[in-house]
């Protein structure tokens, strides 16, 4: 009897031993950080966003997984949920919408990995390390007031927003009230969704067009609508309508400089992925960060687009 336990506590040595092992190996492993990317890819400044988290994170020595939850909050939060499984050290989110994914930082929170929110933010009731991205709402002010000041404060205008509820949707909308509050002379004719699809794009501005014979402008979010929308008025002869758009692309910066669309506001996806995964990094070293890095947005007219090279 007493050589079984003898051999009995012997193997139960030998599996702890193997526990420790395996636990030394796992621990060794994570000296390589993993982070976890989720956002959406529906759109070329998204997907450059992307190159810039993976270009990063192979820079600094860190594993970057990227989640592409294609504008929908449910499939975002299901990727949350993987991303915990997986063990990731720290998560950069994009929130495809504020509320909602509220639920999923608070999983997070309950799993302890650090949160960067990137790009937009996320409604109260979680917690996050920090907020990295343009200041969306700066961006509106620019592109708003590129408009006002190219249709002379004075006319009838129509805002083509994006996916309806989303933070930038939100945050462009206002900027684009707040502006129009310091020209009483223009007039806000209609809002309407183009959620992201220049298709769409055309085919609203081509409604447009039919509904308001005296349109003076477009406030367009994101520049592949804004060209859309731009090039629907061309074909529709009324090329004295002015466009603006959002984003800085190459497209855009091009079509400014043949005078397709009047302007629009510099953002950087590529930084804001850069700066997500940075700013991570340097949390789980240890750092204490601030609540906010926010990323400059200038105006590109024709004046000064000679001077940017777009990143998306």
């Amino acid at each position: 009897m007493a050589g079984k336990r003898k051999i009995v506590t012997l193997v139960v040595i030998i599996i702890c031993l193997s526990y420790a092992i395996a636990g030394c190996s796992k621990q060794k492993d994570k000296n390589t950080l993993e982070i976890g990317f989720c956002m959406t890819l529906d759109d070329p400044y998204w997907q450059n966003m992307r190159l810039g988290a993976m270009d990063e994170g192979k820079k600094l020595g860190a594993v970057v997984t990227i989640t592409n939850a294609k504008e929908d909050p449910v499939t975002q939060i299901q990727q949350i949920q993987e991303m915990i499984g997986k063990g990731v050290d720290a998560v950069c989110l994009v929130p495809m919408k504020s509320e909602p994914l509220v639920s999923g930082v608070q999983a997070l929170n309950q799993a302890g990995i650090p949160v960067i929110l990137v790009n937009r933010m996320v409604a109260a009731g979680c917690e996050y390390v920090c907020y990295t991205g343009t200041d969306t709402y700066q961006g509106g002010v620019t592109s708003a007031r590129i408009l006002m000041e190219t249709i002379g404060g004075q006319g009838g205008i129509v805002e083509l927003h994006q996916h309806l509820g989303t933070a930038p949707e939100i945050a462009r909308s206002k900027a684009l009230q707040d502006v129009m509050k310091d020209f009483p002379g223009v007039t806000l004719l209609a809002r309407v969704p183009h959620d992201g699809d220049r298709g769409k794009a055309v085919t609203e501005m081509q409604t447009l067009l039919g509904r308001f014979p005296e349109l003076k402008g477009v406030y367009v979010h994101g520049d592949p609508q804004a060209i859309a929308a731009a090039e629907a008025c061309r074909d529709a002869g009324r090329t004295n309508i002015a466009v603006v758009g959002m984003g800085g692309s190459q497209e855009a910066i091009e079509a400014i400089k043949s005078e397709l669309i009047a302007g629009t506001s510099f953002q950087q996806p590529e930084e804001e992925g850069r700066n997500g995964v940075r700013l991570a990094i340097r949390h789980l070293k240890g750092e204490t960060l601030d609540k906010e890095y926010l990323i400059s947005c200038p105006p590109i007219t024709k004046s000064n687009a000679d001077q940017f090279k777009g990143q998306f």
